[in-house]
């Protein structure tokens, strides 16, 4: 059950979908405590790497550059997703550290403006030590799969509600399936009670 004024983002790393969506809600939402980071993997590790030569994914990548433009917002985008279950992880070890939002911040980064693979621990590693976090204790975590299994089990949970695929965003009035324009988000944010920045009020 979500409680009123909260808002649950079902996102994932390497789906620039996800990175417009987190983009947008930075510039809309004012209070970032409402806001509950939920990660659902679009490639899970037991199922073959995406195609990004797919057409279905080149229309997507395609329709996600549109809808950044129209909200004034440029990037390329990586074409070749790796696995972001050790990114899901990172974030988990950074939210037990207090510093969840900038780490998940710098994760999108990294992939998105960096065009790094964030699929690598090594590359991960890096991010935790630049955002303050012990680079050994970082490495052993992520070494040893130790939020492997909350990872695997909250995307189950996403299936359950009848979440397949990222980014979603869901509040106790209802549900935005899909990337949009910052218009579009703009008013299903009102429509839910979220209390928009002053900038994104308007």
């Amino acid at each position: 059950m979500i409680k009123g004024g909260k808002l649950v983002f079902y996102y994932d790393y390497v789906d620039p979908g996800s990175y417009l969506m987190d983009q947008l809600i930075d510039e809309l939402m004012e209070d970032k405590q409402d806001l509950i980071l939920h990660p659902l993997e679009i490639c899970p590790p037991t199922i073959i790497p995406i195609d990004p030569t797919n057409p279905e994914w080149v229309d997507y990548n395609n329709k996600v550059q549109q809808l950044g433009k129209q909200s004034h917002l440029k990037c390329t985008y990586p074409i070749s997703p790796p696995w972001s279950r050790k990114a899901h992880e990172l974030r988990l070890y950074a939210r037990k550290n207090n510093i969840e939002r900038s780490v998940h911040k710098e994760i999108f980064r990294a992939y998105f403006q960096q065009h790094l693979d964030i699929g690598r621990i090594d590359i991960l590693v890096a991010i935790a030590s630049n955002s303050g976090l012990s680079r050994s204790e970082c490495k052993a975590t992520l070494d040893v799969d130790r939020y492997s299994a909350e990872i695997q089990k909250l995307g189950l949970e996403a299936q359950d509600d009848g979440i397949m695929n990222a980014p979603v965003l869901k509040t106790e009035a209802g549900s935005l399936e899909g990337p949009t324009n910052i218009c579009e988000l703009r008013k299903f944010l009102k429509r839910s009670d979220i209390t928009l920045s002053s900038d994104g009020s308007s």
